[in-house]
């Protein structure tokens, strides 16, 4: 098995070699970024392995390759394509179904929508009291995976003492998905394969959907972060005071630090700024729905990152409900009730500057 792999991978790697000019890999960074490059610090040999997985991130999957009967896309980046692949998804068959009825053996409760037939491919119809889910942006995932995370044993800076919680189970911490089910990027590629691609180890199945899962981990391992503003206007920076003031750093923590090993890296900043803590936190019943991960229940949520938050959306939030920045703030509930509502309480101009703020992330 494990020789048969590499050849494979040998294989793929000569013919995705060929393609490095098609996928529009630079060889070498410019001060300027842009969404979908490698991080700045990644060597001439990261950015080949990054330009294998990007090509495995953009093939279609079928039946030959493994996927069973029900799945939800035929391609990674079916999802992952606003505004470049490895993005956010904003059309309505991008979205995935959950429900609490649902459970698999990866712990997950995902609805697979589309079914293969001796006619042809039918959507099915939704179950009762799905919840819909936005899929998230993977920018920077590689950095989010190398983050120290721990459980707070204090509140967060801020007027509101707010305590987040480290998702996953106790046996094994997650950070990724909207519950923090997911501990890390190389799961968080087996899950996708799985659940959206229907990809499973059938007989008689190639062994290459391995190989795949290896290279897109890579990928994810090694996508940049969103490229950000680098210069804010005064607007901007009276939008960042505010965002403190009201408590939205709370949750949404301006920079992480990596872990010792990560941060000493060739290149690497021992700091990022995601703008999020990674942790679960309650936001309340209007927002609950109904799926209980691991440590998340119905209405708890890890903090989505903020970085390129302008190029997620519309819509926001884990359903896609809010049509834009000031409606989904308008949505916060729970742990976040009070920065809502001063919010709700500053005035147009100073809810303006925040807005400002947000887009240059």
């Amino acid at each position: 098995m494990a020789s048969r792999l590499n050849r494979i991978a040998w294989a793929l790697g000569l013919t995705l070699f060929t393609g490095l000019i098609a996928v529009g890999v630079a060889p070498a960074q410019s001060d300027r970024r842009s969404f979908g490059e490698p991080r700045a610090e990644a060597t001439e040999g990261d950015r080949k392995i990054f330009a294998y997985g990007l090509q495995q991130f953009s093939r279609s999957w079928d039946e030959h390759d493994g996927v069973g009967e029900r799945f939800n896309e035929h391609s990674c980046v079916g999802c992952h394509s606003v505004p470049m692949p490895g993005g956010s998804g904003s059309a309505a068959n991008t979205f995935v179904l959950v429900s609490k009825d649902i459970s698999d053996a990866l712990g997950g409760h995902v609805f697979q929508r589309l079914q293969r037939t001796a006619d042809g491919i039918t959507e099915l119809p939704a179950p009762s009291g799905a919840s819909k889910r936005k899929p998230p942006m993977l920018f920077g995932l590689g950095l989010l995976d190398a983050v120290a995370l721990r459980q707070p044993t204090t509140p967060a800076p801020g007027p509101d003492k707010i305590t987040g919680r480290v998702g996953g189970t106790p046996a094994q911490p997650g950070r990724f998905g909207w519950k923090a089910r997911i501990p890390d990027i190389k799961t968080f590629t087996a899950t996708a394969f799985a659940q959206e691609l229907g990809v499973g180890h059938t007989p008689g199945a190639p062994d290459y959907p391995d190989v795949a899962i290896e290279e897109i981990a890579a990928f994810g391992r090694l996508l940049g972060p969103p490229p950000g503003s680098p210069d804010k206007d005064d607007r901007a920076k009276a939008g960042e005071r505010i965002f403190t003031e009201i408590g939205c750093a709370q949750c949404h923590t301006p920079s992480l630090k990596l872990t010792r090993e990560a941060a000493a890296e060739p290149g690497q900043q021992p700091e990022i700024r995601a703008y999020t803590d990674l942790l679960l936190h309650n936001m309340g019943a209007a927002l609950a729905d109904g799926i209980v991960e691991g440590k998340a229940g119905p209405a708890d949520f890890r903090t989505p990152p903020l970085w390129g938050v302008s190029a997620s959306g519309p819509p926001y939030l884990h359903d896609g409900r809010a049509h834009d920045l000031p409606e989904a703030i308008g949505m916060h509930d729970g742990e976040a009730r009070n920065t809502r509502l001063r919010w709700e309480q500053l005035s147009p101009s100073d809810r303006d500057a925040l807005i400002r703020f947000l887009q240059t992330l």
